[in-house]
């Protein structure tokens, strides 16, 4: 295998290797400079509407001169701009195809941007290629090099031209991911404004990922807090209640019903949890997570809050008396405690609770009435 074809080869591979690792780059632009003969290597993207460069990979141009681009080279007497039709995937623009198409040898050399940023730098002769263009963004590559060493020759126009269909795809491959990266970041910004505690966990109730308003909670200690990374309760009976449910959610994640959310309250924060279903693929197995909100109960009056209660599934008063009883945390004996009714009322009351609410488990009950009653406004009487 000859040298250009070695060189060719092990740039191609770092092309792909960049596409997941930044640091492939660096072997990327040192098998293209040694390819090409090439000073410079410039990986960077135009923004035609904004008049503006933004480098994504530039080796062999000073900082400062980067910075100096945009203002030679946005200017109309650049020959570049006039000129789209080079500007697009699977075409090998140079200096000379570009002024040919012009009609006008001198164009380049009168311009502006070659008289106060290629000359300055001992720049004259380039060769490129768009791997990417959409909406106003044109991501271009293009090799410089200094006037003795001449044009960029056909055996090397023909190589680029080789080369270009994999930078193409790897481009595209980067574009998709950085599109997936800044989505996932747009999401995280947005619940960071929500005033609710949102967290992600997973089966053994790590932390995966949480905005800041359960993090401050978190931070308070208060009932809950973070241990050894894991989402866990202050008091030991606590646990076991945060355990059990966790466990009830991870394994409704793999259930083909509709996931129901699940709550508690400890020490007045109320805990929600939600099974998340993992997407399958055929490559990563599917992982259990369950999302999670933390927040502190809207300290209704509890004349509305009772009247809500009411309005909505028929308590009774005594019945909505335990219900909110079993908001304020604890088990059912707490609950009948709190409520001033003996153990063995608060279970007949319990069974008739899940009949008016359509619930069947204690901590789906919770669930829906912390939602109700959160979300409480006062009832208008005609």
């Amino acid at each position: 295998m000859s040298r250009p074809d070695v060189l060719m080869h092990r740039a191609t591979e770092a092309l792909y290797d960049a596409v997941i690792d930044p640091a492939a780059w660096d072997d990327a632009m040192r098998a293209l400079r040694a390819l090409f003969h090439s000073r410079v290597e410039a990986l960077y993207c135009l923004d035609l509407r904004a008049r503006a460069l933004r480098p994504v990979r530039v080796e062999g141009v000073e900082r400062a001169q980067i910075k100096r681009f945009s203002a030679s080279f946005y200017l109309p007497d650049n020959p570049c701009l006039k000129t789209p039709e080079l500007h697009r995937p699977g075409v090998v623009r140079t200096d000379e195809r570009m002024l040919a198409h012009l009609g006008d040898p001198q164009a380049l050399r009168r311009s502006t941007y070659f008289n106060e940023w290629l000359r300055p730098q001992d720049l004259a002769h380039t060769m490129g290629i768009t791997p990417w263009a959409e909406e106003g963004l044109v991501l271009n590559f293009s090799l410089l090099r200094e006037p003795g060493r001449g044009a960029f020759g056909g055996a090397e126009q023909r190589r680029l031209d080789r080369l270009a269909r994999h930078m193409e795809r790897a481009m595209r491959m980067v574009v998709k991911l950085d599109t997936l990266t800044q989505r996932c970041s747009d999401s995280t910004m947005a619940l960071d404004r929500v005033e609710q505690g949102m967290a992600v966990l997973d089966a053994r109730g790590a932390l995966l990922q949480a905005n800041q308003a359960a993090l401050r909670l978190l931070a308070r200690g208060k009932g809950f807090c973070l241990r050894s990374g894991r989402l866990a309760a202050r008091e030991p009976q606590d646990q076991a209640r945060v355990d059990a449910l966790l466990n009830a959610c991870t394994a409704g994640s793999t259930r083909a019903e509709p996931l129901q959310p699940a709550a508690l309250v400890v020490q007045g924060l109320v805990l929600q949890m939600t099974p998340l279903r993992s997407t399958r693929s055929v490559f990563v197995s599917p992982q259990a997570a369950v999302l999670v909100s933390l927040s502190e109960p809207l300290a209704l009056p509890l004349a509305q809050a009772r009247e809500t209660l009411s309005a909505l599934f028929g308590f009774t008063r005594a019945e909505a008396r335990l219900a909110l009883s079993l908001m304020d945390g604890g088990g059912l004996r707490e609950a009948a405690s709190r409520a001033r009714m003996s153990y063995a009322t608060a279970r007949w009351y319990l069974k008739i609770l899940f009949q008016k609410t359509g619930t069947t488990r204690q901590s789906e009950l919770i669930a829906l009435l912390v939602r109700v009653t959160q979300s409480a406004r006062p009832l208008q009487t005609h």
